[in-house]
């Protein structure tokens, strides 16, 4: 698998926040429907939560395929300062 994805079977059940492609997306209120989109997700003892969901709980149930969060391009404090 290319651009950092992995398999699920690899993936982190710890605290670490990931995000995942694949499976279904199971709303609050028990709708079920494809996860079409990647999703940031958080372990949650026996399944993958969705993280900083406003709603109801969500969960993804068999997703595919994961990667780490890619790190921000974000410029140093040092140099933010000089555009002050």
């Amino acid at each position: 698998m290319g651009d950092g994805w992995q398999p699920i079977s690899t993936a982190p059940k710890d605290d670490e926040r990931i995000i995942v492609a694949g499976g279904t997306w199971i709303r609050g209120n028990k709708d079920k429907l494809p996860q079409t989109f990647p999703c940031l997700v958080i372990w949650d003892e026996t399944e993958w939560l969705i993280c900083d969901n406003e709603g109801p709980r969500a969960l993804i149930r068999g997703p595919k395929i994961w990667m780490a969060i890619p790190p921000a391009d974000l410029p140093s404090a040092s140099e933010l300062l000089k555009t002050i």
